[in-house]
């Protein structure tokens, strides 16, 4: 039987680029929401980032951890052993406020080709199995009519004339006849 990480939780941000920015913080470029969209396909992106976090319990320190990003759950596209002297450190890193201990890393494709419609799944294996991280679906646009693709004689309309507007000096004359003065 295959033991569970049921304490265990793996999250992770799909984007087009990761920015290390001053101040020991990251920015997140293009960020995709479970779906990415391209216009026709075959295509490629200049850059596919993957930022992945594993959490556990603070009495339950990751002794082995190994990330891997797979295609249409079959095909291994990457594949990261995170070293025992990082997990070692993780392990004893004390905050008396933390619920969870986290393990974080970036993976970055460049370019990546997208031959067609598939989807890409994080995974993390630990000395207690394997736990299912997110997926983003990649999919080709749905296809718009747009008047540039449309026949000539589609963009003819008949429209009635537009009605000419008159003035409120014009109207004012119209209904009483005579010119009034504005006080």
């Amino acid at each position: 039987m295959k033991k569970m990480n049921a304490d265990r939780m793996m999250t992770a941000i799909f984007c087009d680029d990761i920015r290390h920015e001053m101040g020991n913080k990251l920015s997140f470029m293009g960020c995709y929401q479970g779906e990415l969209i391209v216009p026709a396909m075959p295509f490629v992106l200049p850059k596919l980032c993957i930022y992945a976090s594993t959490l556990t319990l603070p009495k339950k320190p990751f002794k082995t951890l190994t990330f891997r990003v797979v295609q249409d759950d079959d095909t291994e596209l990457a594949k990261l052993d995170i070293s025992a002297d990082v997990l070692e450190q993780s392990a004893h890193t004390q905050n008396a406020t933390a619920t969870r201990k986290i393990v974080s890393t970036a993976i970055a494709f460049s370019p990546f080709s997208i031959e067609k419609p598939t989807s890409i799944r994080l995974l993390a294996t630990t000395e207690e199995g394997e736990i299912v991280g997110p997926r983003l679906l990649i999919k080709i646009a749905a296809a718009q009519e747009s008047p540039s693709a449309l026949p000539v004689d589609a963009l003819t309309v008949d429209a009635p004339a537009p009605k000419k507007r008159r003035s409120p000096i014009q109207k004012k004359v119209a209904s009483s006849g005579k010119p009034q003065r504005r006080s």
